[in-house]
């Protein structure tokens, strides 16, 4: 780890070029006489935008909110269409999210089809050509788009950065912009977004407002474990067990923390990357680990069970109860963010 550290900072002359790139193509889209000369500008949607991101690489919790703010907006009858880049996935090109099909739309997207019965969940790599698509094929009352707060093609009618503690963290790397850092465009930008939500993962996260006129708070909730077949378990059900734990995601010891938060007994944790697409012999490890320390319970993330689920029939022959947690993120005075979007709302 400490050579990769090294190596990065090799990285900081590219990290000015980087720099001094965004702030170029910034300058292009925000200048009146410049984006008329060099045609830069922002299309500017039928339907009210509204972009979730964050500025550094890695998670932050975005998917969760973006999934509580559209179950919230649907509950007030609005019809919602969610557009992600559909990160990792296998194809090309725009297309709506109509099965579980992980390798074509990628797991996030699945995600929100999962859990979002009436919304439309699409992906594109083009932000700005899919949600022509959209408005020349559909009606919305709103378009939220997962991640994209840097891509200046699209006018964004609302945006919301996710901060976690990492903006806080004194890590030279967490201060630090692409690619020795992490860092997408610098922490002032913050100011520039209409609402900040911070999400205060754990009780110990120290919760601070970098004095932000909207900002909010949210949280992390263990709510139940859920299986393939939708069957679900109390918390306390698992708390009486051994289990196991895995998960592919941007920072699993927030995974880990939680678990270990709600008295879940794990006899083992393994990490893989993020967006890990699970092949027949991470299964094998997985069950020669669950052999090895005696574990009943196999727990998994929402994101990762989606790229499990080829492997339904291999888990049920190990006899082996493979289960994700059900995670929701509670935002504190989420009525007033709520109520913020809809003003967003076309007369």
């Amino acid at each position: 780890m400490k050579v990769i550290h090294s190596l990065r900072i090799f990285l900081l002359p590219f990290s000015l070029l980087y720099w001094i790139l965004i702030s170029i193509r910034n300058l292009l889209y925000t200048s009146t006489s410049l984006k008329k000369i060099f045609k830069m500008e922002s299309y500017k949607s039928e339907v009210p935008v509204i972009c979730v991101g964050n500025i550094r690489v890695g998670g932050t919790g975005k998917s969760q909110i973006v999934l509580n703010l559209a179950q919230e907006l649907i509950k007030r009858n609005q019809k919602i269409a969610i557009l992600s880049r559909g990160y990792k996935r296998k194809s090309k090109g725009f297309f709506e999210v109509n099965s579980l099909d992980v390798e074509k739309f990628g797991d996030e997207p699945v995600f929100f089809k999962m859990n979002l019965e009436n919304a439309r969940v699409f992906v594109s790599e083009d932000r700005k050509l899919a949600i022509q698509n959209i408005n020349r094929t559909y009606q919305f009352d709103f378009i939220l788009m997962d991640d994209g707060l840097q891509n200046l093609s699209v006018h964004k009618d609302f945006s919301i950065v996710v901060l976690d503690n990492n903006f806080y963290s004194k890590n030279i790397f967490e201060k630090l912009l692409l690619p020795a850092g992490n860092l997408r465009e610098p922490k002032s930008k913050i100011f520039d977004y209409d609402c900040l939500i911070f999400n205060k993962k754990f009780d110990e996260d120290e919760l601070k407002n970098p004095s932000h006129k909207n900002f909010f708070e949210a949280k992390y909730k263990l709510e139940k474990f859920i299986d393939l077949d939708g069957q679900e378990f109390e918390i306390s059900e698992l708390q009486k067990q051994n289990s196991g734990a895995f998960c592919g995601i941007a920072q699993p010891i927030t995974f880990e923390k939680l678990l270990r938060k709600n008295s879940i007994f794990l006899r083992f944790f393994k990490v893989f990357p993020d967006h890990y697409s699970y092949q027949i012999q991470d299964l094998k490890l997985l069950l020669k680990f669950v052999e090895k320390f005696g574990s009943k319970y196999l727990i998994t993330t929402e994101k990762d069970i989606v790229r499990l689920i080829k492997f339904k029939n291999e888990f049920e022959r190990a006899e082996v109860f493979l289960v994700f947690a059900k995670i929701t993120a509670e935002i504190k005075n989420e009525e007033k963010l709520i109520q913020d979007i809809l003003c967003q709302k076309r007369k």
